[in-house]
This record gives C-alpha cells, structure tokens and sequence, in this order.
C-alpha cells in the first residue's frame, strides 16, 4: 500500500503558519500588510480579513497558541525580515514534531 508522505498532509496547515509569520511580521517588525503578504505568498486581504476578525483560518489558533510553534513562527518572521530565503520544509519538521508529541499524549 502506498501511503501519503507527509508533505501531502501538511498542505492543510500551510496558509495558517502562512499567516500566523505575516501576522508577527506586521505586528514585531511594523511591516504593512502588503509587504508582510508578499513576503509570505498569500493575498493582502486575507491578511487584512485575519487581522479584522472577519476570518479565522482553522488551524491558526493551534499555531498561535502552542508555544513551541509560536516559537518557531518568530524565528521564521525573523528570517525573513533579516532578507534570509527560507523554505515552509523548515517550519514542517518541528510542526510535525509536535503533532505527533500531543498524539501520543493520553487523554
């Protein structure tokens, strides 16, 4: 049986952690909207409806609130503005890690 790799699963995770580095972009670094969208490749109104509240993307608040991937969103914020190139495949292994940590958890 082939299985899925889990790039193909991440996929649905990519415009919250997306978003999640614009936010920290405009909110630490004072970037506008525009330029923290272009910087991240999503749409300047999807950044704009986020930051208004009209829209709450489903895995954002996950991201957000769990303090290992905040972490890891802040040093990608801070790449980026330090004019680094990066890769979404960087964020992906610790996001990963992380999921598969609260998996094993018990309940």
């Amino acid at each position: 049986m082939l299985t899925r790799a889990y790039c193909e699963e991440f996929v649905k995770y990519s415009t919250s952690i997306r978003l999640a580095v614009a936010l920290d972009l405009v909110n630490r670094y004072k970037y506008t909207q525009l330029q923290a969208a272009r910087a991240v490749n999503i749409p300047q109104p999807l950044l704009s409806y986020v930051i208004h509240g009209k829209r709450k993307p489903r895995y954002l608040d996950l991201i957000m609130n769990n303090s290992e991937l905040k972490g890891t969103i802040e040093k990608l914020a801070d790449q980026i503005a330090s004019g680094k190139p990066l890769l979404l495949c960087d964020f992906c292994r610790v996001f990963k890690h992380v999921i598969e940590k609260h998996a094993r958890k018990p309940r």
